[in-house]
């Protein structure tokens, strides 16, 4: 009793509604700015495949991840709005990291529940370095976003289970189920992997009990094949779907083969990267220790480095520090400073025996979640550290299970605040380095000032000059010439799915007709070989003969189209500097058919003659 009171003195009651009010203020600031610049910028690649995928995915009967078929109720709920999908994404992963964090909070500390605002402040605050899934700035819904989703899923379900048969258990199996299905949707290489970490926690959690488990299984199996019936009317199909999606894949030879998955990579910190990281570690312990110490002197220390470690935050948001893009592609990992200051308190105040009140399913969790993040990148042909940065959220969550048995002892989770801003500055740092340093665009989002309406939806979003204007000038010369919203296009420079998109183009073959691997080719052969003979006949061709991913015109031979003596040039156009990833500005030009009737004739008797 003593103890409580003590800590419930007045500095030490007055520090947690400070650092209350900071949190939730960090938590609103974050939030804001993300979603404020959900209208701003686009990426011609990646971001273009998302979108193609997501707006129109049933015309491909090949794929590996199903993300478009996930997503595309949201997009059609939407309008086809670019920047509501973006927010709706945001919101979402958002409120599944909230709801996860919230139900860690009280999992391993069901006494805090006796404070609910701080509890709320923590969860929600701790749920804004989910965020750094957008550290490149990718916004919009893709197999990235659902395969996070899924692990958030996944991971309630997981804190929910119990060996016992009741509503919690049960909602909790069907949760793992249902987080599973998404993975499945998303990545299946990510699913697996958290199949076996899911299996493997609940046996050495001592919560494997198999009737739950099998109703976990049935919640993920029935979605599957309900949505297998959706996309492709029959589970042979998806199958086949999914294997010559993964057939497909391998002929690119971009580093996805089962051998090459199976990787161990490192990371290496620069100067400003390890310091980044001691400074966060620093600022951290220092906030926590005084908090806990519950002395005055020691309080009014972390109070004000509490203060300190909200401007970061603060001035972060309002671009009053744009310097943090040359910290390395590696600069998320300084969420460990957060991890090991978590770490480091719950050895320093968890006398007489540091870690004591931690119960092996307490570990089991903390073990998960610490290599969740791989799982997440599992299946990625990037390094999977950095890529696992993007879950980043997780390694938090893991050292904030360490500090669990403080946690009870004092029925509150006001200590774990300073914590919670330190994630905050660190996340805001990779935000801003984001929104300097957007993936494959030219300039910092901050400065563009130019609107326009983009895609079959008309969708508004605010672009960089140069980018609005390759844009309008490729829509207008395709509409001069006679070119529909829908008609059919081949786009042969390898690297235009969201100049498609915005065109309002079919993009047939694939969404992305990927180039610049070696066997881009070959890739595209195959996909190509999927279409009809009639769309192909009445397709339009985009070229960019100079271009760095451009996709050989012997393509359109190996379909019976001769290039360019069936085709009009139909106009010509210059990339904007950047687009693609690229500095140096290219030509395309847009080919109109001329003569699909003898293309059709060409294209039916090859396959005729391949049928034989």
């Amino acid at each position: 009793m003593a103890l409580s009171e003590n800590y419930k003195s007045a500095p030490v009651a007055g520090s947690s509604h400070a650092m209350t009010g900071l949190t939730l203020a960090a938590t609103m600031l974050i939030l804001g700015w993300v979603l404020k610049y959900s209208s701003y910028g686009i990426e011609f690649t990646d971001e273009g495949f998302h979108l193609v995928s997501i707006s129109n995915p049933f015309i491909y009967d090949f794929s590996i991840t199903q993300f478009g078929f996930v997503y595309h109720p949201l997009y059609v709920l939407l309008g086809g709005d670019i920047a509501a999908l973006r927010q709706a994404n945001i919101l979402v992963t958002f409120a599944l990291a909230g709801g996860l964090a919230h139900t860690l909070l009280v999992a391993v500390a069901p006494e805090s529940r006796a404070n609910d605002v701080v509890l709320c402040a923590a969860a929600a605050g701790l749920a804004t370095s989910v965020f750094a899934l957008f550290d490149s700035w990718l916004l919009t819904p893709s197999y990235y976003s659902l395969a996070l989703q899924s692990l958030l899923v996944t991971s309630i379900g997981m804190l929910m289970f119990e060996p016992a048969w009741n509503w919690r258990s049960v909602a909790g199996s069907m949760l793992i189920g249902a987080g599973g299905w998404l993975a499945f949707m998303a990545k299946p290489s990510t699913a697996g992997a958290l199949a076996v970490g899911t299996l493997v926690y609940l046996i050495v959690s001592k919560k494997f009990q198999l009737r739950l488990l099998l109703l976990a299984i049935t919640s993920a199996v029935v979605p599957l094949l309900l949505s297998a019936f959706v996309i492709d009317g029959s589970l042979r199909k998806f199958v086949e779907r999914l294997q010559l999606g993964l057939e497909f894949g391998q002929y690119l030879g971009g580093g996805h083969t089962f051998t090459e998955l199976l990787r161990i990579d490192s990371f290496w910190l620069n100067g400003k990267d390890k310091l980044l990281t001691q400074l966060v570690f620093l600022a951290t312990f220092i906030a926590v220790w005084g908090f806990l110490s519950r002395r005055s002197v020691s309080v009014i220390v972390s109070l004000i480095a509490a203060v300190s470690l909200f401007l970061v935050t603060a001035l972060l948001v309002f671009g009053q520090i744009p310097k943090v893009a040359e910290l390395g592609q590696f600069q998320g990992l300084s969420f460990f400073g957060v991890v090991y200051a978590a770490a480091l308190a719950g050895l320093a105040f968890g006398r007489p025996r540091p870690f004591k009140g931690l119960s092996v399913a307490h570990w089991s969790i903390a073990c998960l979640f610490l290599i969740t993040p791989h799982m997440y990148a599992f299946g990625t042909n990037v390094n999977y550290w950095e890529s696992g940065i993007q879950a980043g959220f997780f390694w938090l969550l893991a050292g904030i299970v360490l500090l669990s048995p403080i946690a009870r002892e004092r029925s509150n989770w006001s200590f774990l605040l300073p914590l919670v801003l330190a994630a905050q500055a660190v996340t805001a740092t990779l935000l801003q380095s984001a929104l300097e340093q957007p993936f494959r665009q030219p300039q910092s989002l901050k400065l563009n000032d130019a609107p326009i309406n983009l895609g079959p939806h008309r969708s508004e979003l605010i672009l960089s000059k140069a980018y609005a204007s390759y844009i309008s000038d490729a829509v207008m010369a395709a509409k001069n010439s006679g070119f529909k919203p829908g008609d059919p296009v081949i786009d042969l420079s390898g690297q235009s799915p969201t100049l498609l998109y915005a065109m309002g183009a079919e993009s047939i073959g694939a969404a992305w007709m990927i180039g610049g691997y070696t066997g881009s080719l070959k890739y595209a052969t195959a996909v190509m070989g999927r279409v009809s003979c009639e769309k192909l006949a009445a397709a339009w061709v985009l070229v960019e003969a100079t271009g760095p991913r451009s996709i050989p015109t012997e393509l359109m031979a190996d379909m019976g189209a001769m290039f360019p003596q069936n085709y009009k040039h139909a106009g010509t156009w210059s990339t904007a500097d950047g687009a693609g990833g690229y500095i140096a500005s290219r030509v395309q030009e847009l080919y109109r058919p001329i003569n699909p009737a003898d293309t059709l004739k060409a294209c039916k008797a090859l396959r005729d003659k391949d049928a034989e």
